[in-house]
């Protein structure tokens, strides 16, 4: 799962914990998936000149929520923007470039009224010694009345997101050479209850109910949509093109509702 996918989830989870008056101390700047992260900043925009700084790191940006009168947080997805010059491209083939793939709001809910925050990433100091290369950012981008809900129908994503691994499976297995059908076996794995190969650390911090933790852990065994090396790269002969194409729009599609359900499954309104 990209980073900046796993990033909007957990800041979506953690605050929700934060607001609810949690301890969450421990997960900015410490945890793995800021591990190349060199600042994490919150901004808005003003009538005129640069942007408006407003907290440094997520815990900050908890704490101004909350005397702000947030309730909670939400996790939405949108389409991605697109340049009409290249035309058409599926969003999975494009989700591990920087900027491609859908777009991650994080929904502020203030009573009736909600904000809406989108991440950006540019690259700082390409040879920082720490590796820390990446200056991100959450930016106001408008507000809006709040909807009635989210999805957080965990037992329906975890449905969803089983039929689909099931069914990419044995296109996988006639890929000769590819590891891909072992993977989607794991991920049905994970939504039984087995342990991942890399812990999901900031789940500690996070009051997340275990069937979605199991979802969230399912889905990120399952997410194998990238860059060079990834589902994505390969060239299935003519005969299987069509089940490719249709199972990797499923999967695709049912490990962005698992990140969503795993996410708002957090919020208490």
């Amino acid at each position: 799962m990209q980073q900046p996918v796993l990033r909007a989830l957990a800041l979506v989870a953690i605050g929700n914990a934060a607001l609810r008056g949690g301890d969450v101390s421990g997960f900015w700047p410490d945890d793995p998936i800021f591990q190349y992260t060199a600042s994490l900043d919150f901004l808005t925009p003003r009538e005129s000149g640069p942007l408006a700084h407003v907290a440094s790191g997520p815990i900050s940006w908890f704490q101004k929520l909350r005397r702000r009168g947030c309730t909670g947080l939400r996790l939405h997805n949108a389409p991605m923007r697109r340049d009409r010059k290249l035309g058409h491209i599926e969003e999975r083939l494009l989700v591990g470039m920087v900027g491609g793939g859908p777009r991650w709001l994080i929904e502020p809910v203030y009573g009736a009224h909600s904000e809406v925050w989108e991440g950006f990433d540019r690259i700082g100091d390409p040879k920082a010694p720490d590796k820390k290369i990446w200056l991100s950012a959450y930016v106001l981008i408008g507000e809006a009345e709040s909807g009635e809900r989210a999805d957080a129908d965990v037992a329906g994503a975890s449905r969803d997101l089983r039929s689909a691994l099931t069914a990419i499976e044995p296109v996988a297995r006639e890929l000769p050479g590819a590891p891909f059908a072992d993977i989607f076996v794991a991920a049905r794995g994970a939504l039984d209850g087995q342990d991942l190969p890399a812990p999901l650390n900031f789940l500690q911090f996070a009051d997340m109910a275990p069937d979605a933790a199991r979802l969230l852990k399912a889905a990120g065994r399952g997410w194998v949509f990238g860059a060079m090396g990834s589902w994505n790269d390969i060239v299935p002969g003519s005969a299987l093109q069509p089940r490719y194409e249709e199972t990797s729009r499923a999967l695709f599609a049912a490990l962005q509702r698992a990140v969503l359900v795993a996410a708002n499954s957090t919020y208490r309104a």
